[in-house]
């Protein structure tokens, strides 16, 4: 069809809430939307484009025919157009990629075990702690275990490099034991390794109980090295607690979103807290929007469908289009009321002492 029928086709359609669904010259779907009227929606495409963006400009030219789904209301038509994006995901549409994996907490077995990362379980004979959703709090638990137990974050091999050359920096800066030096026994570092995966697999309070004990043990026997240790190791987790704590918050979990454009790039990033700390951080380069309102609201969309979990609580640096309607969608989601803040309502997104 030319755009002049395109826009005679959409000229003849009711005012009443809907879903539109544009396509090519060969019949692909190419951008799914709603609409609160669809006649006035859909005929706003054909026609002048002087208030059109570059990408509207671009799809328009790439329309062949559409079809249209009459609904009850918006509210109807908004959970409609979720699940065909999600379905046929358009060319056009806002698209967010769903690359998270399971994650995996990784302990080989060998002489001198190592604990890292792992993005698949494998068949190595080694360990497996997981399977976690969250990349960002895996390796961030990775990397505090290693630094509170003072284990190698290096790629060199023990015993094979055991007591062969200089410490590295974090040797020096006394972060890790530096077997590479020879500056701790076999012994002692299969017992850190013990108490690492001790305290990954049962969590702070559980090893730090159990540290006090071992502490209290070691004193009673005269064994003040060993005593000094673990008062360390219980003042480094203690640390790491005060270090996440959020200053601001005072509800149980709460997602913030945020999103920033520049001339050509725009920027969704959403972070997520849970009981008082930064459990997940998410972000997506996307083309940049036209409209701030708009996109916000549809970024927010996209995300909850391809998430379970979404919290009583959602903090946004911005307006969206209807906001009512966006709360209702997600409390159908969630089953449960949701609470949507705005900094510039008197509130204050989650602040972090990092």
């Amino acid at each position: 069809m030319t755009e002049k029928e395109l826009r005679k086709k959409a000229m003849a359609l009711p005012l009443n809430p809907g879903v539109y669904i544009m396509k090519n010259k060969d019949k692909k779907i190419i951008y799914i939307g709603k609409a609160k009227a669809l006649k006035n929606r859909v005929s706003s495409y054909f026609g002048s484009h002087s208030n059109h963006s570059l990408k509207v400009i671009r799809m328009v030219e790439n329309v062949d025919d559409f079809d249209y789904i009459l609904c009850d209301t918006e509210f109807e038509a908004l959970v409609l157009e979720c699940s065909l994006i999600k379905q046929h995901m358009p060319k056009y549409n806002i698209l967010l990629k769903d690359d998270k994996g399971y994650n995996y907490i990784k302990i080989t077995k060998e002489e001198f075990p190592k604990i890292s990362e792992a993005k698949q379980i494998l068949d190595d004979n080694a360990e497996y702690i997981g399977p976690f959703i969250s990349n960002f709090s895996v390796k961030n638990a990775v990397e505090e275990t290693l630094r509170i137990f003072k284990l190698p974050q290096c790629n060199k091999k023990f015993p094979k490099d055991y007591g062969k050359s200089r410490p590295c920096l974090n040797g020096f800066m006394g972060i890790c034991s530096a077997p590479c030096a020879g500056r701790i026994s076999k012994e002692d570092y299969i017992s850190s390794i013990n108490d690492a995966v001790a305290f990954l697999k049962g969590g702070a309070s559980k090893s730090v109980e159990e540290m006090k004990r071992r502490m209290y043990e070691y004193s009673e026997n005269a064994e003040f090295e060993k005593a000094a240790k673990m008062r360390d190791r219980i003042r480094a987790i203690q640390n790491l607690d005060e270090k996440q704590k959020v200053v601001s918050i005072n509800v149980p979990e709460e997602d913030v979103f945020a999103l920033t454009s520049s001339n050509k790039k725009s920027c969704f990033e959403v972070l997520r807290f849970k009981q008082g700390r930064l459990t997940d951080s998410e972000h997506w380069i996307i083309d940049s929007v036209d409209n701030a309102e708009d996109a916000r609201s549809e970024l927010i969309e996209r995300y909850y469908s391809m998430r379970s979990d979404i919290p009583g609580r959602i903090a946004l640096d911005g307006s969206v289009t209807d906001e009512e309607l966006l709360k209702e969608f997600l409390e159908s989601l969630r089953g449960k009321k949701i609470e949507i803040i705005h900094p510039q309502k008197g509130e204050h997104l989650a602040i972090v002492n990092m």
